[in-house]
């Protein structure tokens, strides 16, 4: 009988006899292999991800997290330092403190910190106060504060506040040169001056610190460099500190004199063989440790941003100009006219007139008329190059910002009135610079030399990168500028307008400038305000100095150049001689003899008055004897309305012209004694 075996639902049987294995347990096996093989997969993936961020892309996402909390910081360079020429600092960068504070940190403690911090810093603490209630980790609280404030600070171990150390530009010198040296700003770039003009070599390059900063991103902290800073080159200037420093000793005297806002004083020392430029300053000044508080009118460089009518001085030029085409020599007479010379319809004055005079007295007395003779055989164009070869109407090439050229127009737009008044310094305008290098040939036997402010830029190790070599070129000859020179002598000596610039034992070959300035209300030459000026050579014999000296705007009596810029003169020259130990070229028995006859070392008389040098006027415009007779005293008018001004002109006893309407903003003639004759004009503007 066969025997037959059912056999499971879910199973089957074993080929080998074996009995078989159960369907659901087959399953269960096939269910776990696949589970395995999932997960072996899952590793796989996420190791292969893992490779992938960890290792292919680990670069890139690296700088992607950086760039969220990492900042790139830039640090102010150190800046290199300006020496005068012997090495003296004149500007210097040093490493000061600035004070901040991690507000979190302070916490609750934050008005009783307020209260001492703003104490110690002199702030308001309500200032503090609020820095110290920001949610930040960092707030600056004051940036680069004196050492002794720093201390104070230190000790004090306030909870939460900090110091770290910037770098700062500081000039040791104060206001001394501050004008040509300039200054730089927080962020250690150049703003003014020598500062601006050789920023690119001063700055460096800046210094770049991996930071993190805040929600308003800035810095938190730094750590590490990513490069090293390269720290800014020195700067050799031809500046001499000791007579800088006697130049603006000088002229701090003379700025008590000038009219208060308007007026101001500048002077220019020169070497004449080099164009080496030993001092240069206006005043008012400034100190540029305090930059951001002086005006702007004091942080300007006078001496080669205003240009000026410059007066008698421009004789010098123009008349050398004439020796030097042969025209005319020292001892050929010179009619005068008697102090009135009619030009068209124009007539020329000379303030006392004067009937023959040899070609060195019309020099030594400042003769419009006979300088305009003798102008006229030059002619126009040759007059004009003759001042173009001595630099006038282009620039110097100086490197300082703001360099003026000053107007020197072309002959053919010049008329007959034109010439002449061109060659005694009207019509023209030029700066002292351009003053101090034309000098400068005549006392370098005709050479005119470029000038020069910096000698050698040097690396910070010592080394000279780049030098600065002397430039000139020949524009007269050797025999005319040593002619020149003598004649020049004679302003200085007995009978010149120069006596008060004269020195005991150096011999003095100037000039003076007297030159009415443009009356900004009426349009025409003022009365009362005056650009007086004195330059000069010395030695005369053997030139080291070229000086110029200008006086905007004198407000004493006295106004004429040789009065007022010739004692200057003289003080900045003696010492600087004698600082330079130049041998006197004078003897002194010869100085004593001198002064003795000198009348301006004896008792003035009202005969005896320094020769003055008018303009050129029409006549009609300045009666002769104008400024004698009864005078009245016109008041200042500025800011008062037109109804007070009329008020107070009757009471003066003054006629008045006015202009606009509103609040008076400029009159002409200033405040001060006048004529009674005298019309004052006066200028209105609304306010606001």
């Amino acid at each position: 009988m066969k025997q037959e075996t059912s056999l499971p639902a879910t199973g089957e049987r074993a080929d080998d006899g074996a009995a078989p294995v159960p369907f659901s347990l087959r399953w269960h096996r096939v269910r776990i292999g696949i589970t395995v093989l999932l997960t072996l997969g899952a590793f796989a993936l996420v190791g292969r991800r893992a490779y992938r961020l960890q290792v292919e892309e680990t670069g890139r996402l690296r700088g992607m997290a950086e760039q969220q909390y990492l900042k790139e910081i830039e640090l102010p360079p150190r800046r290199g330092t300006i020496l005068d020429r012997h090495g003296a600092p004149l500007a210097v960068s040093v490493d000061v403190d600035s004070i901040y504070a991690n507000p979190r940190m302070v916490g609750e403690q934050a008005p009783v910190v307020a209260k001492k911090l703003a104490e110690l810093l002199e702030l308001p603490t309500s200032t503090v106060a609020t820095q110290l209630a920001s949610p930040r980790f960092f707030a600056w609280i004051k940036r680069r504060v004196p050492p002794q404030v720093a201390k104070r600070v230190r000790e004090a171990k306030l909870r939460g506040v900090f110091l770290t150390q910037e770098s700062r530009r500081y000039y040791p010198n104060h206001g001394l040169g501050s004008t040509v040296v300039g200054f730089a700003g927080a962020d250690a770039r150049g703003l003014e001056g020598v500062e601006l003009a050789y920023d690119a070599w001063l700055r460096g390059s800046r210094l770049r610190v991996a930071g993190l900063r805040d929600a308003l991103g800035r810095r938190v902290f730094s750590e590490g460099t990513t490069e090293q800073s390269t720290g800014g080159h020195d700067v050799v200037l031809t500046l001499d500190k000791l007579i800088q420093f006697e130049t603006e000793r000088a002229l701090a005297v003379a700025v008590k004199d000038v009219r208060p806002n308007t007026g101001w004083v500048a002077a220019v020392v020169m070497d004449p063989a080099t164009g080496d430029l030993l001092a240069m300053s206006s005043m008012p000044s400034y100190d540029p440790n305090r930059y951001a508080q002086a005006k702007p009118g004091e942080r300007r460089n006078r001496t080669v941003a205003d240009a000026f009518e410059p007066g008698s001085t421009m004789k010098a030029f123009s008349l050398t100009s004439v020796v030097q085409a042969g025209l005319t020599r020292e001892e050929e007479r010179i009619h005068c006219e008697n102090g009135r010379y009619r030009v068209g319809r124009y007539t020329i004055h000379d303030a006392h007139p004067h009937g023959i005079l040899s070609m060195a007295e019309v020099f030594q007395k400042s003769s419009n008329i006979g300088t305009a003779k003798l102008a006229f055989r030059l002619g126009k164009q040759r007059l004009y190059d003759a001042l173009k070869g001595f630099g006038f109407g282009e620039r110097t090439g100086l490197d300082l910002p703001g360099e003026r050229v000053g107007i020197l127009r072309p002959p053919t737009r010049w008329a007959n009135i034109t010439l002449t008044n061109v060659a005694f310094g009207q019509g023209v305008t030029t700066t002292m610079l351009h003053l101090a290098r034309a000098l400068s040939a005549l006392g370098n036997d005709g050479k005119l030399m470029r000038p020069r402010l910096v000698t050698r830029i040097r690396h910070g190790k010592g080394h000279t990168v780049r030098e600065f070599p002397v430039e000139g070129r020949q524009i007269l000859a050797p025999a005319v500028a040593q002619r020149m020179r003598r004649i020049m002598v004679g302003v200085t000596e007995k009978g010149g307008t120069g006596t008060d610039a004269a020195l005991e034992r150096y011999t003095v070959a100037g000039k003076t400038g007297t030159a009415q300035k443009v009356d900004p209300v009426t349009g025409t030459y003022s009365s009362d305000r005056w650009v007086s000026s004195f330059m000069g050579l010395v030695p005369a014999s053997r030139p080291r100095l070229a000086i110029v000296v200008v006086i905007n705007e004198p407000a004493g009596v006295k106004h004429y150049g040789g009065e007022v810029a010739g004692p200057v003169f003289k003080q900045i020259a003696q010492q600087a001689l004698h600082y330079l130990g130049v041998q006197p070229d004078k003897d002194a028995a010869v100085a004593k003899k001198d002064r003795s006859k000198d009348p301006a070392k004896q008792k003035p008389t009202a005969k005896e008055a320094p020769t003055p040098e008018g303009p050129a006027e029409e006549e009609s415009d300045s009666p002769e004897g104008a400024a004698e007779g009864p005078q009245v005293t016109v008041p200042d008018f500025t800011g008062l309305s037109l109804a007070e001004t009329i008020r107070l002109a009757r009471q003066s006893g003054l006629r008045l012209e006015v202009r606009g309407g509103g609040r008076a903003t400029a009159q002409s003639p200033g405040p001060g004694p006048a004529p009674r004759q005298t019309v004052c004009r006066v200028s209105f503007r609304p306010p606001g």
